[in-house]
C-alpha cells in the first residue's frame, strides 16, 4: 500500500520527496540530502532521521587512486539533480568519472508504508584507463546522543568506538531516541568492506580513515561532545575503463515503539561489482519479503503514470481489505491510520469528495 508525491521547492536548490512516512530532502546546490520520518500520521508530523539542520555533515566521498573527492564539494565534480520524480538522483560528473547516488523508496520489515530508501551508488569509469576507486559514505546521526547507548545491533550495544568488519555478525544498525528509530543496513550481498561508528568530527576530518581506537567514547573535546557518526567504507576495487562498480545503502525510520517488530534483515541488496556495465550499473536488488519495493520506485514518468500507480496502490488497498474481512483478523491501529492517510491524499490529489 503505497502514495507517492512529489513536490519541487525553488529554495536552496531544495527538491522535496514525499513517500509514505518518509520525506527526502535532495539539495543539488551542496550535493547532499537529508531523510525525515511522520512519526505522527494524523498531523503529519515529520522529524529527521539525522542531522538536517546542516546536511552537509552528512556526505558521500570516492577515493581515486589514492585522492579523495568529497562530493558535492570538489571543484573537479559537477552536480545535478538527475533520475525521475519516483526516483531521483544525485549526479556527480568529472571529465574522468560519473557518480550516481539513487534513491528508491522502500518498505522496511511489516510498515504498510513506505519507510525507508535504498541508496545505490554507482562509479562509471569514463577514463581512458583503468582507476583505483572506493567509497565512502558518512551519516551524522544524532537520535542517541542523548540518552545511550548510541548504537545497537542485532548483536550488541555500541557504547563507544567501534568497528564492523565483514566478518562480524552484525547484520544492521540503529540509533534511537524516545520517539525515532533510524535502521541502517550491513548485511546483504554487497555487504561493506567495515561500518566505523565513531566521533563524527574524527571521520569528517579525516580524507579517507581514521584509525581505530577500541573503547574511545564518542567525544572529541573541546568542541565535540557525545558526537556520533556512521562511516560505511568499500575498499579501492579496479574499474576498468567503462566499467563500474555498484553498491547499496538501505535506510529505514520507524516510531520507537514499534521498532523491534519492523526491525528489517537486511539479507540481501545491489552486488558490489567492478566490472563493464552501463553508466548506472545494473545492481542486482534480491530482497522480497525483507524490503519489499513500494509502487512507486517504478520509473514512470507523466500524468498516465502516476495515475497507474495509484490505481495499482488501490487495487492492493482492496486486496488487503479482503484478506482481512475473509481472515475476519482485526486491523491494527497503524494500519487504519496508514488507510485513512492514503485515501485523504488521494482525494486530495484528485479533488474528490
Amino acid at each position: 500500500m503505497t502514495f507517492f508525491c512529489f513536490l519541487f521547492i525553488h529554495f536552496a536548490a531544495a527538491a522535496e520527496y514525499i513517500d509514505g512516512r518518509i520525506r527526502l530532502v535532495i539539495n543539488e546546490k551542496i550535493g547532499r540530502f537529508s531523510l525525515h520520518f511522520m512519526v505522527d500520521m494524523a498531523s503529519e508530523e515529520y522529524q529527521p532521521l539525522f542531522m538536517s539542520g546542516d546536511p552537509r555533515t552528512s556526505f558521500l566521498s570516492i577515493m581515486i587512486n589514492n585522492r579523495n573527492y568529497k562530493m558535492g564539494e570538489s571543484p573537479a565534480f559537477k552536480t545535478t539533480l538527475g533520475g525521475t520524480p519516483s526516483n531521483p538522483a544525485l549526479i556527480f560528473e568529472s571529465s574522468f568519472l560519473k557518480v550516481t547516488e539513487d534513491f528508491s523508496f522502500v518498505r522496511a520489515g511489516s510498515s504498510s508504508l513506505s519507510n525507508g530508501v535504498q541508496i545505490t551508488i554507482t562509479l562509471f569509469n569514463k577514463g581512458e584507463k583503468p582507476v583505483d576507486a572506493g567509497i565512502r559514505f558518512l551519516i551524522d546521526t544524532t537520535l542517541g546522543e542523548k540518552n545511550p547507548p548510541h548504537f545497537v545491533t542485532n548483536a550488541r550495544e555500541l557504547n563507544s568506538e567501534t568497528l564492523i568488519t565483514g566478518t562480524s555478525s552484525d547484520r544492521y544498525w540503529i540509533s534511537r531516541n524516545s520517539q525515532l528509530v533510524l535502521m541502517g543496513s550491513i548485511d546483504g550481498r554487497n555487504r561493506p568492506d567495515s561500518v566505523h561508528f565513531a566521533n563524527w568530527k574524527r571521520l569528517n576530518d579525516a580524507p579517507w580513515k581514521v584509525s581505530y581506537m577500541q573503547g574511545r567514547n564518542f567525544n572529541m573535546p573541546p568542541h565535540s561532545i557525545d558526537d556520533s557518526a556512521v562511516a560505511y567504507y568499500y575498499e579501492p576495487a579496479l574499474i576498468p575503463r567503462g566499467g563500474s562498480r555498484t553498491v547499496a545503502i538501505i535506510l529505514s525510520g520507524d516510531v520507537a515503539g514499534s521498532f523491534v517488530q519492523n526491525v528489517p534483515a537486511y539479507s540481501a541488496g545491489p552486488r558490489n561489482v567492478a566490472a563493464n556495465e552501463g553508466s548506472r550499473g545494473s545492481p542486482s536488488a534480491d530482497i522480497s519479503g525483507i524490503i519489499r519495493e513500494s509502487t512507486s520506485t517504478a520509473r514512470n514518468e507523466g500524468v498516465s503514470n502516476s495515475i497507474r500507480s495509484d490505481l495499482i496502490t488501490l487495487r492492493e488497498l482492496a486486496a488487503r481489505l479482503n484478506d482481512y474481512i475473509s481472515s475476519g483478523t482485526a486491523i491494527s491501529d497503524e494500519d487504519l491510520d496508514a488507510i485513512g492517510l492514503l485515501l485523504s491524499r488521494i482525494r486530495s490529489k484528485y479533488d474528490l469528495p
